[in-house]
Order: structure tokens, then sequence, then C-alpha cells
């Protein structure tokens, strides 16, 4: 670890000895590092060299993944020592190239599918099915019918190929008992009704004789991708019907997806619940749903998750439930995070007659930042909740308030309804109007601030940066000088306010709580005295602050400053050199670009791509 970490400060003739003894560590986080240092300092010529060290079989695997990492620089290479003469070497080659995956390797390897070693064969016809060309379909049917380490290979090609023309070739050998699985399993990724119509074919023939999850997890991965509902065949759906009630739950649930795909029919109440029978709410709708808006109203008025996949299915199809299903799940619903707040502010956008009271009873049952996401919905659906709102006899003040403007009568007489609401109501409702410059403007700021600092300190500090009210910035600046609070230099730095510096640096002298977030709101505001007081900080003795106004003069930073960011380059810590290569990607100048190719090289891997993308920028 020390080795490692002293490798940005070597030369790069030094870094390749260390390298070669990295690369033997038994660790493998070790090793990954040093691996991706070398990509970035050693020439071609030498990871050849590694690669044909056959007494030497950890150097040989070094030289292969490291110009793996080098990504596309590496292709050129690769075709090259396609020719040699070494099988071992030549293999090494396809693998390279297969894990590039670049469309230009289609020729190279399909010539490679002649060479008389069959491992150099199976790798290269592995690599032609990950390049997704249909044209070496050709090439790769007479493998087929070679030997099995040969015929894996073209079935798992065609496969990923994913091309219609192989579903025929690759039906045939369905009942070989040897690969009709994997013949099974490359249709599944080709998908499309031909490949539908053989798998389907091949469960009614020999159902008895197949392990039956596989097969139907196979056939409804099939029928999930397909774009129209197919015509199956009589007997199919009799025989799903009879797997819902397998002693396995994996059966169960693939013969459930299975239909449901298919369309409308008697089993969808029981193969719903069986799809939702222990399982988690994953924030999607199962992929079976994604063609049944018929399914919405039976989904609503279910529990839980099958409530919720109604919702999201209702999404998909605006319109397609009923008023009293839509009112129904919408007073039921238990929302749990905003990602549910928005399936239900989508499910909403097509309408619903007599929503009003269950929407506005949601609403009301959020909390701020989901209500946010709600805000549209009620809008959209103004008549209907303004009525619910008459009826409402309970409702609060504050709420009353935030609501008119949620409607769209505008900031019309907001002030002083703001006004007669009591501090706390009044708090609450600003807090969730903060977005609205016009009415936040209009309120008495500075006479709350001060007349109430601790009260209403950090809901101004909050209000001038969502309204964008630079005319807080002396207010805010007071409360700096008399009650110092991290919101308040937040917005400070969030507004730029170069006039607060002279105290805000006196905060920082002292390196106290407020020292993180007065470092992180000098590099905000930025400007000479900002970036030179950082500088002061980033080679003052405390740790801690010295890292993050590193990083906050790096937010800031101008011509001026590179030199002192090439400074750091070799900083022990490798947040300061991430830095370093964020500052001096900036500009381009040749010194510049020498210490970027030094950090290119750095064993943290994102110091190093950062680098790197400066370089390639």
């Amino acid at each position: 670890m020390e080795l490692l970490d002293s490798l940005p400060g070597l030369a790069l003739a030094e870094r390749a000895e260390v390298l070669e003894h990295l690369v033997r560590s038994p660790s493998p986080g070790v090793r990954e590092r040093a691996l991706r240092v070398g990509a970035a300092v050693l020439s071609d010529q030498v990871l050849v060299e590694y690669m044909r060290r056959e007494g030497d079989a950890v150097l040989r695997n070094a030289g292969l993944e490291i110009l793996k990492h080098r990504g596309g620089s590496s292709f050129s290479v690769a075709v090259g020592l396609l020719g040699e003469e070494d099988p071992q070497m030549v293999l090494q080659a396809v693998l390279i190239l297969d894990h590039l995956n670049d469309p230009r390797a289609v020729e190279p390897l399909r010539a490679v599918l002649a060479h008389d070693d069959p491992n150099v064969v199976q790798a290269a016809i592995v690599a032609i099915g990950h390049l997704g060309d249909a044209r070496t379909i050709p090439d790769l049917l007479p493998f087929l019918e070679a030997e099995p380490w040969l015929q894996c290979a073209a079935i798992q090609a065609l496969g990923s190929l994913r091309a219609p023309a192989g579903v025929e070739p690759l039906a045939k050998l369905l009942t070989d008992l040897s690969i009709g699985t994997l013949a099974a399993e490359a249709l599944a990724q080709i998908g499309g009704r031909a490949a539908f119509a053989a798998l389907e074919r091949h469960w009614l023939e020999f159902q008895e004789h197949l392990d039956p999850e596989a097969a139907l997890g196979l056939l409804a991965h099939v029928l999930e991708g397909l774009a129209e509902r197919p015509s199956p065949a009589a007997e199919l759906k009799p025989s799903l019907a009879a797997r819902l009630r397998d002693p396995y739950r994996g059966v169960r649930q693939a013969a459930a997806r299975c239909l449901l795909a298919l369309g409308p029919g008697a089993e969808d109440g029981e193969a719903l619940s069986i799809l939702a029978a222990g399982r988690e709410d994953d924030g999607r709708l199962p992929s079976c749903l994604e063609a049944r808006p018929d399914l919405v109203d039976r989904l609503l008025s279910q529990p839980a998750l099958l409530r919720m996949w109604g919702l999201r299915l209702l999404a998909r199809y605006p319109g397609s439930a009923s008023p009293e299903s839509l009112a129904r799940a919408l007073d039921e619903v238990t929302i749990e995070g905003v990602e549910q707040v928005e399936t239900v502010a989508r499910a909403l956008a097509g309408g619903g007659a007599g929503v009003g009271r269950p929407l506005l009873d949601l609403y009301l049952r959020l909390g701020p930042d989901e209500r946010a996401v709600l805000r549209p919905a009620v809008a959209a659906h103004r008549e209907a909740v303004e009525a619910a709102i008459e009826t409402h006899a309970d409702l609060a003040p504050q709420e009353r308030v935030v609501l008119a403007v949620v409607l769209g009568e505008g900031d019309r007489d907001l002030r002083q309804q703001i006004l007669e609401l009591e501090p706390e109501a009044r708090i609450e409702a600003i807090s969730q109007l903060a977005d609205r410059p016009e009415a936040m403007r209009d309120l008495p700021w500075q006479e709350w601030l001060a007349e109430e600092p601790a009260r209403y300190g950090n809901l101004a500090s909050r209000v001038a940066v969502a309204a964008n009210l630079r005319d807080l910035l002396p207010a805010l600046r007071r409360l700096l000088l008399e009650a110092p609070a991290p919101a308040v230099v937040r917005a400070l730095g969030e507004l730029g306010d170069s006039e607060a510096l002279p105290e805000l640096l006196r905060l920082v002298e002292g390196a106290g709580p407020l020292g993180p977030v007065v470092v992180e709101c000098l590099g905000r505001i930025g400007g000479p005295e900002a970036r030179r007081a950082l500088r002061g900080i980033a080679k003052g003795g405390d740790e801690k602050l010295a890292r993050m106004a590193y990083h906050a003069l790096a937010e800031c930073a101008i011509e001026d400053d590179e030199a002192f960011f090439r400074e750091v380059a070799a900083h022990p810590d490798w947040y300061v050199r991430l830095a370093s290569a964020e500052v001096l990607g900036r500009f381009d100048r040749p010194e510049n670009l020498e210490t970027l190719a030094r950090l290119a090289a750095d064993p943290v891997e994102i110091v190093a791509q950062r680098a790197r993308a400066a370089l390639e920028g």
C-alpha cells in the first residue's frame, strides 16, 4: 500500500519497476489500482513483452488486463497481435478486442474463425456475438454442427446478436439434450414472434420433460417484449393455468407472468395475487402488466402493492380508471417516498371526476417535499379541489392560504393573508411558498428579522435563495454579525455576496462549528480576497478545513491559481489531487498538460479519470 501511495510522486521510469511488483500483490484492490496506473505509464511495447512472458503467468495476464484498461487506444495493438504464431498471443488479442467492443473488429475477427486453435476460434465466435453485427450470422451457422466447445459458443453468439435470422437454426436444437437449454436461452435473447412460437411449441410438446421454471421464465421474457399480443395455441393458456398451483413459487410466478402478458383471461385475479405475493415495491410496473389497461380498476381496488401498480398503469394509460375506483384508491393509498407521489401525479394527469376530496386529503397527508410534487395535479383538478375546500371545515388557515396559491389565485392579497396568520402558521405557509419571489419580496422581512431573528433567520435565508431576493442581503449580513448560523452563511454564499467576506473570514479564523460551511461559502463567492483566504486555509494547520479549502478554491479558481494547483498535484490526499486535476483541466497550457499526464496515472481511479478526460478534451 505504501508503494501504491508513492506512485504519483515517482518518475515515470521508476513506476514501471514498482508496478511489476504491485501486480503480484494478493490483494485484488492493490492489483487493480496498479493495473490502472500501468495503463497510463507503460508503453505498448512493454505490455506486449509482458504478454510474451511464457514463464510468468502473472505478468502475462497483467499485460492483457492493462491493454484492456487502455480502451480504444489498444485496438491497433490487438489487431496486430492476431497475426502472431503463438496461439496464446492470438487468444489474448481476441480477448482484448472482445473487451473493447469496437465495430472495427468485425472483419479481423471473422478472419480468425479459420484459426487452427479451437480456443482462439471459440473466443472469436463469442467476441463476434458481442459486436452485434447480424451480417456475421452466416459465418457462425456452420459452428452449430461443430464440436460442443464451438457449438456452445455459436449458440451464445447468435443469442447476443439478437437477429431474427438466428431463430430457425436455434429452434432445431431445442430437443438436443446437451444444448437445448442453451438454445432456448438464446431464442429468448433474440425475442420476437418467431422466437415465441418456437418456445411455445417446445413447451406444449415437451413440458413434462422440461424444467418448468426455466422454460416458462424464458417464455414470459419473450412475451413481455412483444410489441403486439400474439395469438397463442388453444392449449397454451390451460397448460399455464395448471401451473398456477405448482408447489414451487418460481413456477407459479413464471406462469402468472405468461398469462398476464397474453391478455385478459379468467386467471387474471389469481395470477395477480401470485405475482404480488412476498414482493417489495421496486418502483416500477411489472413488464407483464404494461399492455393491460383493462386491469386498472381491478388493481386500484386492491391493497398496497397492487394498488400502486394500478396507479402506475393508469399513469401509462390516462383516463382508463373509473371515477369511483380512482377516488377510492386516493383515499386508501399509503405514500412512501417522492417516486410514489410522482406516480399519483401522472395518474391524475388524464383527469377524473369526483377526486377533489380524496386528492385534497392525500395532499394534506404529505410532507412539504411530496406536496410540491403533487401541486400540478392539484392545480389540474382546481374546481374539484376548490369544492372540497369549501366543505372542509377543519382546514388550517395556513393550508387555505397555500392552497389558494396552488390553485392559481395568484399573489393578490397574499401578503395580507400571510400577515394575518399566527407566527408559527405564517412560517409554515411561507416555507411552502418560498419559491414565489413577488409574494416573498412584499413581506416585512426587515421588521421580522429585527424583532425576532431567532424565529425568522433560517426562514429568511431559505427564502432569499429560493426566490433570489438580493434585497435581503443587508439583513442577512446583520444576522451574520449578531447570530451567525449555517443557513445564513449558506445563503450568503449561494447569492455570491462579496460584501459579507470580512465577517465570513472572521468566522473561519476560529475554526469553530461554522468553519466548514464558511469555507464552502468562500468558494461560492470567489474573487481575489476569497481565493487568497482559501489558499491560506489550504496551507494551514486544520486538516479538515484544509481539505475543504482545496475543493472550494477549485470551484472559483482562475488562471492565477494554476501554479498553486500544479504544486499540490502530488499531494498525499487524493481529494487534493482531484481538485488539482479539475482546475488544471480548465486551462490548456503545456505545463498543465505535463502535470495532468502524471495525474492520469494516479492510483485513485476518479483522479486518473478526471485527468484523462481533461487530456482527451
